[in-house]
């Protein structure tokens, strides 16, 4: 059975689909699972990379339009023949946190990665987000099957405005990880399908901390 991975947040800018993208990298690279990304995000950011890539060596990525006729019972198909092919499925989830989109998209989760931004909109959408979450896990479980909710503190620079999103741990069940990611241009300008962020081996790296415990916290 396919580990299935939404990275999903309420408000554009948190980079969200940088941060699935240079995770689908690491996965592809350093790992032998069969990676398929599900680009559901209107902006098209990870399709456009892969295009832009051009390759076989990467891994798989297909959009998909929530604007279809009977659009959550195709995406339930496109899962369920996903499962049959792949290891591990990532799913870059609409910024906007409204509508069947999300619901669905969470739904068939077995793990939500939340990227938070210290601004007092981002930590309020992030708050909004997670009051929606109880009621998606207790669906999950009426199914038989958990739902693990992880928040990665994202851009972080040297504010004090990052500590407040500490505070956020528990609400909704949501636990943090201990690695954040800085706001660095290498997360930007070095967007990839084929190539890792970074060196593997350099174990002080930050982007190295945080894939090793998004293996561990998600079972990969």
């Amino acid at each position: 059975m396919a580990r299935i991975i939404s990275f999903a947040t309420q408000k554009g800018g948190s980079g969200k689909s940088t941060l699935l993208m240079v995770t689908a990298a690491a996965i592809h690279n350093r790992t032998n699972k069969k990676l398929l990304v599900i680009d559901a995000d209107p902006q098209r950011s990870v399709k456009h990379i892969y295009n832009e890539d051009n390759s076989k060596k990467s891994f798989d990525v297909i959009g998909y339009n929530w604007r279809q006729s009977k659009a959550e019972v195709n995406f339930q198909k496109t899962i369920q023949l996903a499962e049959r092919k792949y290891d591990i499925i990532l799913i870059d989830v609409p910024g906007k946190i409204e509508g069947k989109e999300v619901f669905f998209s969470v739904l068939v989760s077995d793990v939500v990665i939340i990227p938070m931004v210290a601004s007092a909109l981002d930590i309020q959408s992030t708050i909004d987000f997670l009051k929606q979450i109880p009621e998606i896990r207790a669906e999950k479980e009426r199914q038989g099957f958990p739902l693990e909710v992880y928040g990665v503190i994202n851009k972080k620079d040297q504010t004090i405005e990052h500590l407040q999103l500490r505070q956020l741990s528990g609400i909704g069940g949501m636990k943090l990880f201990y690695s954040p990611i800085s706001y660095l241009a290498r997360y930007k300008r070095f967007l990839s399908t084929i190539h890792d962020i970074a060196d593997p081996t350099d174990k002080n790296d930050e982007f190295n901390k945080y894939f090793d415990e998004f293996r561990t916290k998600c079972y990969i």
